[in-house]
């Protein structure tokens, strides 16, 4: 399963700070049974809540596991959680792990399959929210190999380009 967290860091004279940190949160995130993995994103045009990670899980239980609670969620976040806006968490079923977006390479999420341009709409992968806020019911992920540059998705109704922040976590 998927774990969306999405968000944005109004203040970005820390932005550097903020990275490390995360960086670092994810670090102990990979201690706990049940999370395999992440990755960070950052939006490449406007959007709500701009910066993205997404974590590989084992389902919406880990939440709730003592190992999780102990290091991640809002209580692991420390004074990011009160700097951050725009915050939403998602699980989502319909995909056992996330692929690795590499260099060159591009993420989209959509939010609804009439907002996906024809030439992408056989290549999205659509996945089901099934705990956390449920703010955002369903998603389509898509990445764009190198030398795409999505140009025909930017714009679209409902989908966000994303670049690689990080490798993948794992």
């Amino acid at each position: 399963m998927l774990y969306m967290v999405e968000m944005e860091l109004p203040d970005r004279s820390r932005l550097a700070d903020w990275h490390a940190w995360y960086n670092a949160h994810i670090g102990k995130l990979l201690t706990v049974d049940g999370y395999d993995g992440g990755q960070r994103f950052e939006a490449v045009g406007p959007a709500e809540s701009p910066f993205l990670a997404i974590h590989d899980v084992s389902g919406p239980e880990l939440f709730t596991s003592i190992g999780y609670t102990s290091v991640g969620g809002p209580a692991g976040t420390g004074e990011w959680r009160t700097i951050m806006s725009n915050w939403h968490r998602n699980v989502y079923d319909g995909m056992a792990t996330m692929p690795a977006v590499g260099d060159g390479q591009m993420l989209a999420l959509a939010t609804d399959p009439a907002g996906v341009p024809t030439a992408y709409a056989g290549q999205v992968q659509w996945v089901e929210s099934v705990g956390l806020d449920g703010s955002i019911p369903r998603r389509g992920v898509l990445i764009l190999e190198a030398g795409d540059d999505g140009a025909a998705l930017k714009g679209a109704d409902g989908v966000t380009l994303y670049k690689p922040i990080t490798s993948k976590f794992v």
